[in-house]
């Protein structure tokens, strides 16, 4: 079992679910857990990527830093641990969207990804 202060260096991400807003328009809700699945109040940098055919911009939570309507883009939670993604794509796939740390992160388990569907 890890010291509880190791353990709260560990951040999970954890995904909400896909809201349609138009055919070519998507909204996720990326948000940071701790190891017990509780929100880790905090903001903090990741690097969020996409299938090369979408585009990533963040919605009402969190803010862009770098990338902001291209399929990379470096963002940051808001202070609840939150980051909103809206993802654009014209084709009816299915788009993968994993984040993963930056220099600027903590200990991060991002094995979830989301997969976020245009398919009629």
């Amino acid at each position: 079992m890890l010291a509880a202060a190791l353990r709260e260096k560990f951040v999970v991400v954890t995904w909400g679910e896909v809201e349609v807003v138009d055919p070519t328009t998507r909204k996720v809700t990326l948000q940071l857990a701790d190891l017990a699945d509780n929100p880790v109040e905090a903001a903090h940098v990741l690097r969020v990527t996409c299938d090369e055919q979408a585009t990533l911009a963040v919605g009402a939570a969190g803010t862009a830093l770098a990338g902001d309507g291209t399929a990379d883009l470096i963002a940051q939670t808001d202070g609840a641990g939150a980051l909103e993604l809206v993802v654009t794509c014209v084709q009816e796939i299915a788009v993968s969207v994993a984040a993963g740390p930056t220099q600027s992160s903590p200990l991060l388990d991002c094995r979830a990804g989301a997969v976020v569907s245009f398919n009629p």
